[in-house]
């Protein structure tokens, strides 16, 4: 008898520890997004008051792209950078995987794959606006874009805002600091809280559904080839894509930018099914290699509950529910 309350007090022990640190982890990134929103309210707000900023911002391009690049830099490199100093000096997480693919035959067949499955990600969240809008009359929208796509230096700053700078941030936040510090607790479910997070940050409903999906999708390939390249190239195309559309668009007539976007993205879709194929080939079983973590004694909604439920991650869920609210008709 004794020996079994034994036995049970030190399980309980492990799993309060388990918790404890899980908590230090949503902890640590509740409190990134939070700055990551109030850092560029309260910047807004102080730049927008200056005499001619808004003006500036919204009839330059050139102008907004670069004010974008940096405010990302900003408000979401910097809390998230000092989140992983935290968690790094707790041991709760290591170096974060910048080495080459694990295998580059694999790794040449998911990023068509994960490109294809944001793809789709964007179609579902169309259909869902569509839905929303058709019956109950609500209306998804999101911030304008005033990059300029009509000169090559407005092209090379949009470029630079809109795919190189958050390919690189972002993925160093999510990937990088909120998924590796999960990985120990199974990566499925890494992946998914990951996501999550990922999809608040972007603060209208017009990406969040997307955000989520694209991901799943970028934070399969980044464990399965075990490299944060893998997610920053997948990001950096996709949101390429984005701007080669807004270039068509700015530039060529209705009907042509419209034949040039189907194009592009049947392309997308068509090389990213025979990818598909190809990686369903060689593995069989998609979930082949992901890890369930060594975190046996935990289930996944005590796993969930430990890292969503503190103060922090409420205050981010809320202040990113406030914003989304705000591009909603």
């Amino acid at each position: 008898m004794y020996y079994q309350q034994n036995i049970d007090y030190q399980l309980y022990s492990v799993k309060q520890n388990e918790k404890r640190k899980l908590l230090s982890i949503g902890k640590a990134c509740g409190a990134a997004v939070v700055s990551f929103a109030v850092l560029g309210m309260v910047l807004s707000l102080i730049l927008f008051n200056f005499r001619g900023f808004v003006d500036l911002y919204e009839t330059n391009g050139i102008f907004s792209s670069a004010f974008t690049a940096c405010l990302a830099v900003f408000t979401l490199f910097l809390p998230f950078l000092f989140s992983y100093l935290s968690l790094k000096k707790k041991n709760i997480i290591g170096e974060l995987p910048f080495g080459n693919p694990q295998d580059k035959n694999e790794f040449f067949l998911i990023i068509p794959i994960a490109i294809m499955v944001c793809f789709i990600g964007s179609i579902f969240t169309g259909l869902l606006s569509t839905f929303f809008d058709v019956c109950f009359g609500i209306e998804f929208f999101q911030p304008d874009d005033t990059s300029d796509y009509s000169t090559l230096s407005g092209i090379l700053l949009a470029e630079l805002a809109t795919a190189v700078v958050p390919a690189l941030v972002e993925e160093f936040a999510i990937r990088g600091v909120v998924m590796q510090s999960l990985r120990r607790y199974g990566d499925r479910f890494a992946i998914i809280m990951s996501s999550f997070v990922f999809a608040l940050m972007h603060g209208n409903m017009v990406q969040i559904p997307f955000a989520f999906i694209a991901g799943i999708a970028i934070g399969y390939a980044v464990i399965k080839t075990g490299s944060l390249w893998t997610g920053i190239i997948i990001h950096f195309i996709n949101n390429s894509m984005a701007v080669l559309s807004m270039i068509a668009f700015d530039n060529l007539s209705e009907r042509g930018s419209t034949i040039f976007t189907v194009c592009m993205y049947s392309v997308v879709f068509i090389f990213g099914l025979i990818c598909a194929g190809l990686y369903y080939k060689k593995n069989g079983n998609i979930f082949y290699g992901l890890s369930n973590g060594n975190i046996y004694y935990l289930n996944n909604g005590e796993k969930a509950k430990s890292f969503i439920v503190n103060v922090p991650m409420a205050l981010a869920i809320a202040i990113l529910i406030a914003e989304t609210a705000m591009y909603i008709n």
